[in-house]
């Protein structure tokens, strides 16, 4: 056990996953293209507190995986853009993906099986 950890902080956080109610998705256009995922406040604050997620590692994830009703959906990202905005409301910055993977809003409501609000 101890040495699958170590190899973890030695590699790096590659990948992580994140629940879909935990995200704001940005599409472009109306039934486009994902374009970048944002994470809400709070669950930003919860990984921020626990260093799941901090600045210095936001660029070493290659790899989101969003979780909906028992499935998942692995999205590569470009690290080099993954960045800390400032939000709407709160004091926490609060990190942005930009989604490499192309996959369109038809398609992601295929695979969890549920419409999205526009």
């Amino acid at each position: 056990m101890e040495a699958v950890v170590a190899e973890r902080e030695a590699k790096g956080m590659k990948e992580i996953a994140i629940q879909e109610k935990d995200l704001t998705l940005q599409w472009r256009g109306n039934t486009g293209k994902l374009v970048k995922v944002r994470l809400k406040n709070t669950r930003a604050m919860e990984m921020w507190y626990n260093k799941q997620i901090t600045e210095e590692n936001i660029q070493e994830i290659t790899t989101l995986n969003i979780i909906k009703n028992g499935k998942s959906l692995a999205l590569e990202v470009y690290p080099e853009k993954s960045i800390y905005v400032k939000p709407n409301l709160g004091r926490i910055n609060v990190p942005v993906f930009f989604i490499k993977t192309p996959i369109n809003r038809g398609i992601f409501e295929e695979i969890f099986g549920e419409t999205l609000k526009a």
